[in-house]
């Protein structure tokens, strides 16, 4: 059975949340209508709305019962049909105070509820299932037909931090050995939320190395590498893990990076993508990932996990770092870190990643040259100074605003900016644009085509 998960918006959360716990001491339920994708390793849902029952809906409610009536269900299904997938099915367990657990009576309702909502939606899918308790959340998939259930995490974003519930089982970290300060830094649950984390790093150079690196000593279980290119002599001075004779053997970057993470952190599962990410078979992978970090020097490909950031549910930290320089030497530049995602501005918001470079990047080298002298596209700045002692300081900065994520600090900001001159650091908070592709492509998963090549 493949691993599912749930990913839902805080406002969507807090509300179901507040509707379950809102009868006293009795059971509450409610349905929610929800897309779903196959990413290959995973099932998952990208919860929408919810629909609420009314006051007849209840043919039993107490504090250890609860019976609907079919009506109800019936309405959710025609919502379903209408506008989504499929349905995760919700319920509250009021005297729990820790972490919920399923009784006999619910693992019978909804195995009978679940096989009666996936016969009757298209193409039989998976129905998710939530159980609320007063401070925490557990959630299964039911499989279709098979009356099979698999426990998942709840991934939930709001914009301004990120909280991951995981079943009862995975709720601590048990890596006490290596981890043993990290673990008095970050708390037993922020690091049991790490390491069960699928993370994704697309770009392996010198900000990319220096992000999977500093993962890998946190004790991250899995990564998801993708870079195409192959490791050039130019890049030993920057890139992490790398020496001479992977340069002589012409390996790919992200078998270099992936390598010397394992002989860092042994039990590390490293999946290597040497393929562009402009690709649709690796945006499915990465689809996967709990959380992704982009570490590019194009706009095209960066415009491209933008959209799959909005459209699956994935939050997004973008490093990078701009050197300004004359022929007196280095003068000034920034390093960068920004935060994307469900409730954020995002890359293209923010004038981060822009149209006419996309367009200029397209072009042939001949048809670029031809267009540039009539100024007809924008300069694409090639060969830039780079320096690792910068590169590894963005990484940080990223590094930084996910160890706020895990702690589910509130970020009232979107981007962090250092200075390289002056040394000062600055937070942004930009407008979210209302017509922008973030805004139109949120939660349309693999319904909507991406911008790739195939």
């Amino acid at each position: 059975m493949k691993n599912p998960s749930i990913r839902i918006l805080g406002p969507l959360f807090k509300d179901v949340h507040t509707r379950v716990l809102s009868t006293g001491s009795d059971e509450s339920v409610a349905f929610l209508t929800a897309r779903y994708f196959d990413a290959g390793e995973r099932i998952v849902f990208l919860a929408e709305a919810m629909v609420s029952p009314k006051p007849g809906d209840y043919l039993r409610q107490g504090p250890y019962h609860l019976q609907v009536s079919p009506l109800y269900v019936n309405r959710v299904l025609n919502v379903a049909e209408d506008q989504t997938n499929t349905i995760i099915m919700v319920h509250s367990h009021p005297f729990e105070e820790t972490i919920p657990i399923y009784s006999p009576t619910d693992d019978h309702g909804e195995a009978l509820t679940s096989e009666t909502i996936s016969k009757c939606l298209e193409r039989n899918p998976p129905v998710g299932s939530m159980l609320f308790g007063q401070a925490h959340v557990t959630a299964r998939m039911w499989t279709g037909l098979t009356k099979k259930n698999s426990l998942c995490p709840v991934n939930v974003l709001d914009g301004t931090s990120f909280q991951v519930h995981l079943p009862l089982a995975e709720s601590r970290s048990n890596r006490k050995d290596f981890l043993d300060r990290q673990i008095k830094a970050l708390g037993q649950s922020a690091q049991a939320q790490l390491e069960q984390m699928d993370i994704g790093i697309v770009g392996l150079g010198g900000t990319g190395s220096a992000v999977a690196e500093q993962l890998a000593r946190m004790g991250v279980k899995k990564l998801r590498l993708v870079d195409h290119d192959k490791i050039e002599r130019s890049n030993l001075s920057r890139l992490y893990g790398s020496t001479i004779r992977d340069v002589q053997k012409k390996k790919y970057k992200v078998d270099v990076v992936g390598s010397h993470l394992q002989t860092i952190n042994p039990g590390l599962d490293v999946a290597r993508v040497s393929e562009t990410v402009m690709k649709s078979d690796v945006l499915r992978s990465l689809a996967n990932c709990d959380i992704i970090f982009s570490c590019l020097d194009r706009h095209g490909p960066r415009a491209v996990l933008n959209e799959l950031s909005y459209q699956c549910f994935i939050p997004m930290i973008d490093v990078g770092v701009g050197l300004q320089k004359d022929e007196s030497g280095l003068v000034g530049g920034a390093a960068r870190a920004t935060i994307i995602g469900p409730g954020l501005p995002c890359l293209i918001c923010q004038e981060i990643v822009r149209p006419e470079v996309i367009t200029a990047e397209n072009l042939s080298p001949e048809e670029y040259q031809k267009r540039r002298a009539e100024e007809y596209v924008t300069d694409l700045q090639q060969n830039v100074p780079s320096l690792v002692s910068f590169t590894t300081l963005a990484s940080s900065l990223g590094l930084g605003l996910f160890v706020d994520m895990l702690s589910s600090a509130f970020l009232s900001y979107s981007t962090l900016i250092f200075d390289l001159r002056s040394k000062d650091t600055f937070k942004i908070k930009s407008p979210i644009t209302p017509e922008c592709v973030c805004m139109k492509r949120q939660g349309k998963g693999f319904d909507v085509p991406f911008s790739v090549a195939d």
